[in-house]
């Protein structure tokens, strides 16, 4: 492919719970990932943590070494239960389960649970990104292979993601990957990774490149107004697909998953997850 088909990402606007579901539906077997702002681009905490504090994103490979490190030398005061020095990705996990800055974005087999956390408090039009799994695992090898996948490396394994965060600065590329211990959060949440290789460009330049190793950008979104006769294209050609749910369907959406028992306190453990479901008590009627 030497430039994006014009479905490579797209966008569509749900018009009702029905219509929300019936998408979702479609394109069972994606990975999904709620944002509160439709207009937030797709970010890990080290990105967001590189603008807040207005450093040079090329830098962050030092910053992330200087975090896990950090990290790694006092994790003991805090848990007996540690994992192996080598294992990076199992660390980064760690970090990011704590509310640490790492190049991990989080996703979720479920879009009902990213449905959730797309509309929790959001106080604006909201979105939930969903991730074509088989396609995107696809583009990855073939990328690598074009590239010249090390000898010995099984690409989209445990260890060669714990090989390309080593690395830090590998050829730009994203995989979705589980770590091997899934603490209850991730468990509760049904969660896992989606990775990018190189460390001193966005999550979005990764993503991109690893789809159509030409392009560094996500194409400009091309807006859908409907999908039943184009399940195929999404299937085969669309990556990344932005679902937009308007505020007017909040409360009905929340409401329905409530019914599905997803709540707060039944994705977070513990008196956190207790707490954040008493915003719920707004829901007078």
């Amino acid at each position: 492919m030497d430039k994006h088909s014009k479905n490579i990402f797209c966008e569509y606007t749900v018009k009702s719970w029905e219509d929300c579901l019936n998408l979702f539906r479609t394109i069972d077997g994606w990975v999904f990932r709620g944002q509160s702002n439709s207009d937030w681009a797709l970010k890990t905490t080290l990105e967001r943590g590189a603008e807040i504090h207005s450093t040079n994103f090329r830098d962050t490979p030092v910053v992330e070494a200087n975090i896990i490190e950090k990290f790694q030398r006092r994790a003991n005061h805090y848990s007996d239960n540690t994992p192996e020095k080598e294992d990076i990705l199992e660390w980064l996990s760690l970090i990011q389960h704590h509310g640490g800055p790492t190049r991990l974005l989080d996703f979720s087999y479920s879009y009902y649970i990213s449905l959730f956390f797309s509309i929790d408090q959001a106080f604006q039009e909201s979105a939930v990104y969903c991730l074509n799994k088989k396609l995107v695992s696809e583009k990855g090898l073939e990328t690598e292979v074009w590239r010249g996948l090390p000898e010995g490396k099984t690409f989209g394994t445990r260890e060669y993601c714990n090989y390309a965060l080593k690395e830090q600065t590998l050829s730009p590329l994203v995989m979705l990957v589980e770590p091997f211990n899934i603490h209850e959060r991730l468990s509760r949440q049904q969660g896992l990774f989606v990775v990018p290789f190189e460390g001193r460009q966005s999550f979005e330049y990764n993503l991109s490149l690893t789809v159509n190793r030409f392009q560094k950008s996500l194409p400009k979104s091309r807006t859908l107004t409907e999908f039943a006769s184009i399940l195929d294209v999404l299937a085969n050609e669309c990556a990344l697909l932005k679902v937009k749910i308007p505020k007017s369907l909040h409360n009905e959406i929340r409401s329905e998953l409530k019914l599905m028992n997803i709540t707060s306190e039944t994705l977070f453990p513990g008196i956190d997850g207790f707490s954040k479901s008493l915003f719920g008590e707004f829901e007078l009627n």
